[in-house]
């Protein structure tokens, strides 16, 4: 116990917290010498720093109509441990989660490498409990001029990582929820000429024709073009396994959301003819190996001076011209929305250029129909 003398003397607050009980009288007893001054002496436990930082809590409780039991309570009801996992356990931990949960493998490294980096930002070897303030301090190391689609990737690859922390009862809450997004500014997707597909198509059928199945499946299907994950490579595996995905009716593709859709032939114009001539009953590319096939790929492209989706850009902007076909029709067959469609393939196409487009045919016989189903 220890006794906390306070007295009011020649109109000065004095405070001072004293041992015993004799301490605090004799304080008081020099401190008043005679006077006829106000004087408290008051049993305490606390030391004279808490006893101070007691009165400022006080005051700022009262702002807000709290007591110091008051304010206990809600601290014991609401007080979370931060989180003792280390960063590169956690890292690690997600990334096994993830591959179990068949999430894509460069998904799965953005993450990852957002995750490292918000690691070093904090400079604390356990997770803790991350705050907005440092998710935030992470963005502004970031160039000024950075693009929103950067600014938002990592962004978003932060807040994927601390939601997977909350889902696994490592942290309470996710810092970026609420987090604002920059504004991205969409240009027209790019597009290929009629002209373009033909010498494109023209060079594989003479350099290289195990390339025409993925060619053609991307100008004139509209498939997602990703090698490693995604459609395409969803695509290739389900014709090595020889699982029935060429129909009559058109061809199954395991879209990236909204499951399994079939892409009707009609939509696809000459698509058929290319694969009767040149069968992707083997896989859409020579190699087993997505990334690979995503070297040999690169020197096509770079050859051609193609963009990443521009096969399938225009594989898209042709349906939306094709005969009787209407916009939901196209939305379906490539996966996308009717209002993305609307918005993003109409106005640098026309009727004459599906009908150029879907005029390019194969030199090579064809030797059999492939169809299946």
């Amino acid at each position: 116990m220890t006794f906390r003398v306070r007295a009011v003397v020649l109109g000065k607050d004095r405070r001072q917290v004293v041992g015993t009980i004799d301490e605090a009288r004799l304080l008081a007893s020099q401190w008043i010498d005679g006077r006829n001054e106000e004087l408290k002496i008051l049993p305490t436990r606390l030391s004279a720093k808490q006893l101070a930082d007691a009165e400022v809590a006080l005051r700022i409780l009262s702002d807000i109509g709290l007591g110091f039991v008051d304010a206990a309570k809600w601290v014991l009801a609401n007080y979370r441990k931060p989180s003792d996992i280390g960063w590169d356990a956690a890292i690690e931990a997600y990334k096994t989660d993830r591959r179990k949960a068949c999430i894509g493998e460069s998904q799965i490294s953005n993450v990852a490498k957002a995750a490292k980096r918000f690691a070093e930002q904090v400079s604390r070897p356990s997770v803790g409990t991350p705050t907005r303030a440092e998710v935030e301090a992470l963005l502004a190391t970031l160039e000024d001029d950075v693009s929103p689609s950067t600014y938002n990737g990592l962004l978003g690859d932060i807040g994927t990582f601390l939601q997977w922390l909350v889902a696994r009862g490592h942290i309470q809450e996710n810092p970026t929820s609420g987090m604002e997004r920059r504004k991205v500014k969409r240009g027209l997707p790019v597009i290929l000429k009629p002209d373009a597909v033909e010498k494109l198509l023209r060079d594989l059928e003479t350099t290289d024709p195990s390339w025409i199945p993925y060619a053609a499946f991307c100008v004139f299907g509209g498939l997602r073009p990703s090698m490693r994950e995604g459609e395409a490579a969803r695509f290739d595996a389900d014709l090595r396994d020889g699982k029935e995905i060429l129909h009559s009716g058109g061809f199954e593709v395991r879209g990236k959301a909204h499951g399994t859709r079939v892409v009707p032939w009609q939509m696809c114009g000459p698509l058929k003819a290319w694969l009767d001539a040149y069968p992707a009953t083997d896989g859409l590319w020579p190699s087993e190996s997505g990334t690979a096939a995503e070297r040999a790929w690169e020197k096509v492209r770079q050859r051609h001076g193609l963009a990443a989706d521009v096969l399938r850009h225009t594989a898209i902007s042709a349906m939306c011209y094709a005969p009787n076909a209407s916009f939901i029709e196209v939305a379906v067959a490539a996966g996308n929305s009717e209002a993305m469609i609307r918005k993003h393939y109409l106005g640098r196409w026309s009727p004459e250029m599906t009908q150029a487009l879907w005029a390019l045919k194969p030199l090579k016989q064809a030797k059999a129909v492939f169809q299946k189903g």
